[in-house]
């Protein structure tokens, strides 16, 4: 009997759980336009079982409890619980959330609502940041956003951007600050563009005041995917792979037309070639040789591949975001490469409803072999240089080939040795915090967070022995080792105040922040190591006697507190106001202050726009105003206000060596923060509902107190002290609008359009000196890095243009301004008319500055099909082309030339442009003049890509919420005058005094990749 009663008592149960785990399915969509609705939140209420909704909006779910409360919620949308009873299919409409889609703009120490903003700033969104197939997210900003410009450094894989936000305003540094999660950094290379889910560009003082000393370049915030409560756990598989190759190769003699020039340049100039010389060229010229083609001989295919695993989700009382990504990436030039894996953490647990901590922490690792961008001895620049009739490899020998005619290595040798040239990083940060809403009453809110960074850096270069010729070889191999430890922490604790009161609406944040950093390195050089990898170190060295070592230490501290007020009527009158005060370990003067005010007017609002607002299409018309003051102390190193001293000398006192110390330079207890005083309107505009939007804005942004070393007299016999002495001005409008519309059931459309035009202009110097680049000059009313040079007019074509170059002298004979030209040498200005050609009469030949920059972004999705076109440009500025001395060189006596010198100046060809070929070239028709400015304005297509995603009901019988897989195309065409690789320039060197200076940088690669994005 007690079987029995077991047995139905085991039966009851199994029908019960079998009537609770009935199924319920139904779709989604916009209570608006009644699109359907992807990846809603749906969650069982009370439990951990839930799913999400397919590409049509549609979801199944397995109920588990007896009086099942479904949950369903979205961002920008209204949450909603529906208790289902018997039903087993819902309809359900969700509404937008007004409020919501407003919260979702992050500030400096927070969060605002969209309406209430009186800053300017621009968002970027998960899906506009993973269209490029690239593992630096910086490069996806480049065109996205008006007024900020991104210049990759080169093509190199891992070479970095060039960002500058409204201008360059300083001749220091003029890097924007990053805050990742509210932790500050100065690069984000260490995110993969998959982890992020908002990025906000702040570009106004109103906007960056919040961050004092450190706001003048403007702030990137950037929010990384943190997962969400009461979500099921959701696994993202991202994957692309792909070729890249160089989008040109510059014409370039073939042996027997370098042979033909090589010999015409020594008949130019009376001169005779050696016996060997001329044999060599003889037989190339007879037998019409090609010979090598050098950039064959460096250049490759290369690959890149990136692999993204992403686990996101969270219960009632936590939520996660888990990711590791993987790239790989081998450069066009052979031999170079950048390995690179990343993962990130981010974990938050709900203590209370209203107390919150978390985690964010990230690790990032890397080696990367770099390119040789030396001159004499880079790969590139050599392959340009070298002549043709030379062999990139000796059969005989089986060495690399001697070089006959050109100075420089060997190009390919050069290539080999990238492998030799290998930097790598750990990089370690971790920032916990804690949050508590609702302090005694609601809307006062605490946070706290502490999060530190750690970097271990290493650079090893080694330099093989080799021997071609007697005078090409190394007869000492060489290795050198850098080692950097750099160490930083950051604190900051703030109060939030956020409350409505009838009409009047208060977002108040009062807080302190502190930080430190520190930083060492140690570098170590010897020689006759040997070349095995596994005994390439520096102790391996035998000759110990030889062993260079230095090492250097470096610290700075700051010390902050901050306040803002927002604050808006009605919705109508909207007021911002910040404070800011820093102290700082880089100046005696501690501490500066940083205040910035802020206006806004939603016109539509008023009463007397209630007739234009129902009539019209409009939805929203914003004016924006505001000014600040901000600082900029990445300008300043760590000491530039103390006198330093160098040791390492030695003297004599009573007959005994003893070691000394000198001043190396003169103190400066004066000196202090850059700082930018910024003026900007703004208007922020909607249509139809929001499908039309955008915004515009003029700004004014001068930089006061720029560090400039203060010239003082030789005999002081010190280096030039730091001084508050320059001033820069950039001014600008910027413009931006987007369309977005869904048409039917199927089809979605979005287009934006955003175009900026910013002038610089330097207003003083306080006094001094110019600033000269390798080919640029920056002096008052002229821009930061103004090309500065020698102006031509032409070619001496005739006897009478020779005759008629001429100038009077004092004692009244007429003398020619250049006496060694001949016919098809270069006319050189003379300026200042005093009869001779030379470094007074140079003028000023262009800018590096663009007129404007633009980008132009389309996708459009139909049905499981999805297309994305992006394109991005820049119009008005010049480039130095520093190859040009090389490639249209009229004396050829270290390199070759471009094949367009084919066509240059002869008696038979008296028309050309181009100069003769003269060995000796007394002329100097090879100095810098404007024949090396070229317009540098492009168009480039940076994206095209072509999507397909599988229907949900394929999706899900290989156990998948989502299977998309793509094609791609990067930097597919590129339309442009400029004659050398690439015309996007970054600084040469690093410095802004060379921007826009090119010596055969690293060309950027087309990229073709096949990508899959798998959800589970």
């Amino acid at each position: 009997m007690k079987n029995i009663s077991m047995l139905c008592m085991a039966l009851l149960m199994s029908f019960s759980m079998m009537a609770q785990q009935r199924s319920v399915s139904g779709s989604v969509t916009d209570s608006n336009d009644k699109s359907a609705m992807i990846g809603v939140s749906i969650m069982e209420k009370g439990t951990t079982n839930g799913t999400i909704t397919d590409i049509d909006g549609n979801f199944s779910l397995n109920v588990t409890t007896e009086n099942p409360i479904l949950v369903f919620s979205s961002i920008g949308y209204k949450t909603q619980e529906i208790n289902i009873g018997d039903q087993t299919h819902l309809t359900v409409l969700m509404n937008q959330d007004t409020e919501q889609l407003d919260e979702l703009v992050v500030v400096g120490y927070g969060s605002m609502r969209k309406s209430d903003l009186t800053g300017s700033l621009s968002s970027l969104k998960s899906d506009q940041l993973t269209k490029l197939s690239a593992v630096d997210v910086t490069q996806a900003i480049q065109g996205r956003a008006p007024g900020v410009s991104v210049v990759n450094n080169s093509g190199e894989p891992g070479a970095g951007t060039k960002i500058r936000i409204r201008g360059t305003g300083s001749v220091n540094n003029s890097d924007p600050l990053f805050v990742v999660d509210g932790f500050p950094v100065n690069d984000i290379s260490h995110i993969a563009p998959q982890d992020i889910e908002s990025m906000e560009i702040l570009k106004d003082a109103s906007a960056v005041a919040i961050y004092g000393s450190r706001g003048a370049n403007g702030v990137i915030l950037v929010k990384t995917k943190s997962g969400a409560f009461d979500k099921k756990t959701q696994i993202n598989v991202n994957v692309f792979a792909g070729t890249t190759q160089a989008t040109k190769q510059l014409q370039m003699l073939n042996a027997s037309e370098f042979a033909t020039l090589k010999l015409e340049s020594y008949a130019n100039a009376n001169l005779t070639p050696s016996q060997t010389m001329q044999s060599i060229l003889d037989y190339a010229i007879q037998n019409n040789s090609v010979g090598t083609n050098w950039q064959d001989e460096i250049m490759r295919t290369g690959t890149t591949q990136n692999y993204n695993l992403n686990v996101s989700g969270g219960s009632e009382r936590n939520k996660y975001d888990i990711g590791g990504t993987y790239s790989k990436e081998e450069g066009i030039i052979k031999n170079t490469y950048l390995d690179k894996f990343m993962f990130h953490l981010n974990n938050e647990y709900k203590l209370y409803d209203n107390v919150h901590i978390g985690i964010n922490a990230s690790y990032t690792t890397y080696q990367k072999s770099g390119n040789n961008g030396d001159f004499y001895s880079g790969s590139l620049t050599s392959a340009l240089k070298a002549d043709p009739v030379s062999a990139a490899w000796d059969s005989y020998t089986d060495q690399f080939g001697e070089i006959y005619f050109s100075y420089g290595t060997n190009p390919a040798l050069s290539a080999y040795e990238n492998q030799f040239r290998k930097t790598s990083e750990d990089r370690f940060i971790a920032n916990a915090y804690l949050q508590i809403d609702d302090i005694l009453f609601k809307g006062l809110s605490f946070r706290a967070q502490f999060g530190q960074h750690f970097a271990y850096g290493l650079s090893k270069n080694y330099s093989p022995q080799y021997y071609i010729t007697a005078d090409q070889q190394r007869n000492r191999s060489e290795l050198t080792e850098n080692r950097s430890q750099n160490i930083y922490w950051n604190t900051n604790e703030y109060f939030s105040y956020v409350n409505t009161f009838g009409k009047h609406s208060i977002n108040a944040t009062l807080g302190m922040e502190a930080q430190k950093s520190k930083s060492n390195n140690i570098f170590g050089k010897v020689y006759d190591v040997p070349q095995n990898a596994d005994l390439r170190y520096l102790s391996m060295s035998p000759n110990k006697e030889n062993l260079e070592v230095s090492g250097s230490g470096d610290h700075n501290a700051l010390l902050s507190g901050f306040f803002r007020m927002n604050y808006s009527f009605d919705g109508r009158y909207l007021f911002t106001g910040t404070y800011r005060a820093d102290g700082t370990s880089k100046f005696k003067k501690k501490w500066g202050y940083f205040p910035s005010f802020s206006a806004g007017w939603n016109m539509l609002e008023e009463a007397f726009m209630e007739d234009l607002k129902s009539n019209s299409p409009l939805s929203q018309l914003k004016l924006r105003a505001g000014w600040g003051h901000v600082g900029n102390q990445a300008s300043a190193g760590n000491f530039d206000y103390l006198t330093l001293m160098t040791n390492g000398y030695t003297a004599v006192f009573g007959g005994s060596q003893v070691d000394g110390v000198i001043q190396e330079k003169l103190a400066n207890e004066e000196l202090s923060w850059e700082t930018s005083e910024q003026y900007n309107i703004g208007l922020d505009y909607s249509l139809f509902n929001g499908g039309l939007s955008g915004n515009i804005d003029y700004f004014i942004r001068n930089t006061n107190d720029m560090i400039l070393d203060t010239p003082i007299p030789i005999y002081a016999g010190k280096a030039r002290p730091k001084t508050n002495a320059g001033s820069v001005q950039n001014k600008g409008v910027e413009f931006s609008i987007n369309y977005d519309t869904t048409l039917g059931k199927d089809f979605y459309l979005n287009a934006a359009f955003n175009i900026s035009a910013i002038k610089n202009k330097v207003t003083s110097l306080g006094g001094g000196e110019p600033l000269y680049g390798t080919y640029s000059k920056t002096e008052e009313g002229r821009e930061i890095a103004s090309f500065f040079g020698l102006q031509t007019a032409g070619i001496f074509k005739t006897e009478e243009q020779l005759k008629a170059h001429t100038y009077i002298n004092a004692g009244g004979n007429e003398m020619p301004i250049q006496p060694d030209a001949k016919l098809g040498d270069v006319i050189f200005v003379d300026q200042n008319n005093d009869g001779k050609i030379d470094d007074n009469d140079r003028i000023h030949l262009g800018s590096p500055n663009p007129d404007f920059t633009y980008g132009f972004s389309l996708s459009a999705a139909y049905k499981g099909f999805d297309f994305n076109a992006f394109i991005q440009g820049s119009q008005g500025n010049e480039i130095a082309n520093y190859m040009y001395s090389v490639l249209y060189s009229s004396h050829m006596r270290e390199w070759s030339n471009s094949k367009d010198m084919m066509n240059r100046w002869t008696p038979d060809n008296p028309n050309s442009d181009l100069p003769r070929v003269n060995q000796n070239d007394k002329n100097e028709n090879d100095r810098f003049s404007d024949r090396y400015i070229e317009d540098g304005s492009y168009l480039r297509l940076k994206t095209l890509q072509l999507g397909y995603t599988l229907p949900p009901h394929l999706s899900r019988k290989i156990h998948l919420s989502k299977a998309r897989i793509y094609v791609s195309a990067d930097n597919l065409l590129t339309f442009t005058k400029y004659s050398g690789y690439n015309p996007e320039m970054g600084d040469l060197w690093s410095s802004p005094l060379n921007a826009g200076v090119d010596m055969a940088s690293y060309p950027t690669p087309r990229v073709f990749t096949v990508g899959l994005n798998l959800s589970f």
